[in-house]
């Protein structure tokens, strides 16, 4: 095995850790959250909805996301994207579920892009720990999971 491979492994064990350091943190304070609160409607700015994504569905795009959402969305969102991620039993508001046709269909990908970059509730803020071009391949990634449930 070589040295950068095993650098790579170790990275991803590491940031996999983290991960679960957030939920673990955010489950614990989810518990202690009055019982009446319901989900609130997560409104998007008009400004931010209207973006285009600049990037384009390329194979390179697509892996390099496929990879993304791997290390970073499979703990809450699940392997296909359904929201039924091992993370997601720790919160009261079960995470999206991208292979929901009409949700997806309602959503810009400038409204994804924003809720992934801002975060609320359980979903962390990406802003900080993605770059731009990683968010907006991620976006690119969530229409190909819908894509491929629907099929």
């Amino acid at each position: 095995m070589t040295n950068d491979r095993m650098q790579g492994i170790v990275f991803r064990i590491i940031r996999v850790c983290g991960i679960l350091g957030v939920v673990a943190a955010l489950s614990f304070a989810g518990r202690r959250a009055a019982a009446d609160d319901a989900p609130k409607p997560w409104v998007v700015p008009d400004d931010a909805k209207e973006v285009k994504n600049p990037l384009q569905p390329t194979p390179e795009n697509l892996s390099a996301a496929e990879q993304l959402y791997t290390d970073n969305c499979t703990l809450c969102h699940g392997e296909k994207g359904a929201g039924d991620g091992p993370g997601a039993k720790a919160f009261k508001v079960k995470p999206a579920d991208f292979t929901d046709a009409k949700m997806m269909k309602m959503e810009t990908d400038g409204a994804l892009f924003w809720k992934m970059s801002e975060g609320r509730g359980p979903m962390v803020s990406w802003k900080d720990v993605l770059t731009e071009k990683e968010r907006w391949q991620l976006v690119l990634y969530l229409r190909k999971l819908g894509k491929d449930a629907a099929k």
